[in-house]
């Protein structure tokens, strides 16, 4: 960049000292010429018989009347009365002025041959001048971007490729006698306070889940002791399944809250079993017929493929719940529609439907409209379980014409 800066600075002052040389060598020949030629005029206008015509080394004068006396040249008797500047004539160079008289022509001519040479070497040592203060520029330049602009670009550098998993990260020590020294340090500054900010994360996450996990295991033994007893009647049974299914869900819930508070990244670990999509659904929608029954809406599954996929089945069943659980909310007649295709899923509702402004707001975190009865924490979930797998959530809907979820299943999951 100085480079190039250098070069174009230099081209623009060369062209400017070529311009002003050219325009003050003209303006001073014409100042010259003018005088000459007024003298002339003013003698020959007095005596015109005598006033005898200059011939010295660099001027020379004639008249066309004394042609016989003293020729004029050939050159510039071919001229148009004028100021004619820069005439090369063998190896001389001339200024020439043309003057008509009443009855006569005057003719001029200065020798400026030795005046265009300093000129030339005048513009050679001011554009040898701008060669060194150019160079001197950009060794100027190159030495205040090695003192200031580097450090701050490796600083850069190095700030950008820090291990969010290594703490206590330290860079000050490098730069502490640079201009970025300051900086470096508040750097370092602000990285043990997002250290301190992880620990306490990592803290509470780990309180959470064994505080979470607890009293979900005593449900499930307790739940698998009253499965034992076999004199328990028929309908507290199926009450038992209901709590039983609820515990599946809830201890999945929050092994994917969990997961997603550990890590954000994109898996595709080829270690996680595969699940058929369909038998997954048909599991999770039994605990939603009752929901809907109660809102006498119809909830129906439609699938014709065997489609397996590569993720755990908690995760499968979060992002299917929370869509129809918003369905049954937002529907209040009509029916829930859960279709799967080989690469694709979609619950589709014959609801209320959402407001346009709304579609790109519903995935982000605690939003929700104001009819709405939920948390804004559902879709968010799902949003974000299918960023780590790589599955892509589509929204269609409008108002009054209900709404339809499709989330399409990536090649990278699909077994």
């Amino acid at each position: 960049m100085f480079i190039i800066t250098a070069a174009v600075s230099f081209l623009f002052y060369s062209l400017f000292i070529w311009v002003m040389i050219d325009k003050l060598e003209y303006a001073m020949l014409n100042t010259l010429v003018g005088h000459e030629v007024d003298e002339l005029v003013n003698e020959l206008a007095i005596d015109p018989v005598g006033t005898e015509m200059p011939k010295t080394a660099s001027v020379h004068g004639y008249l066309l009347s004394r042609n016989d006396e003293v020729p004029v040249p050939e050159f510039l008797k071919v001229l148009d009365p004028n100021i004619h500047n820069g005439l090369t004539v063998g190896d001389k160079t001339y200024h020439i002025a043309i003057l008509d008289l009443k009855d006569d022509r005057l003719y001029l001519a200065f020798d400026v041959t030795h005046l265009s040479r300093y000129g030339d070497i005048l513009m050679a040592i001011l554009i040898s001048g701008g060669v060194i203060s150019a160079i001197f520029l950009l060794s100027v330049g190159t030495w205040f971007s090695r003192k200031f602009l580097m450090p701050v670009s490796l600083l850069a550098e190095e700030v950008a490729n820090i291990d969010p998993t290594i703490r206590n990260v330290k860079i000050e020590e490098k730069y502490r006698d640079y201009e970025v020294g300051l900086i470096a340090k508040s750097i370092d500054q602000f990285m043990l306070r997002m250290d301190e900010f992880v620990e306490r994360e990592q803290s509470f996450t780990a309180a959470v889940s064994h505080e979470l996990r607890t009293p979900v295991s005593v449900i499930s033994t307790s739940i698998e002791l009253l499965e034992l007893n076999s004199k328990i009647p028929e309908n507290q049974q199926r009450t038992i399944e209901r709590i039983k299914s609820s515990t599946k869900y809830m201890r999945g819930v929050i092994d994917s809250l969990l997961f997603f508070a550990r890590s954000t990244v994109v898996t595709s670990d080829k270690t996680i079993p595969r699940i058929q999509v369909s038998a997954v659904f048909q599991d999770t929608l039994e605990e939603y017929k009752t929901r809907a029954a109660e809102k006498n809406l119809s909830l129906k599954l439609k699938s014709n493929s065997h489609v397996m996929v590569r993720m755990p089945e908690g995760h499968l069943t979060i992002i299917l719940g929370n869509l129809v659980q918003n369905a049954i909310n937002n529907t209040d007649n009509g029916e829930i529609c859960v279709t799967v295709s080989d690469e694709w899923f979609s619950v589709e509702d014959t609801g209320r439907g959402i407001n346009g402004d709304d579609i790109d707001h519903i995935i982000e975190r605690c939003y929700h409209s104001p009819d709405s009865s939920g948390c804004g924490i559902g879709l968010h979930l799902v949003m974000n379980i299918c960023n780590n797998y790589g599955l892509k959530l589509d929204i269609e809907s409008s108002v009054g014409n209900g709404s339809k979820f499709v989330v399409e299943l990536p090649e990278s999951i699909i077994s």
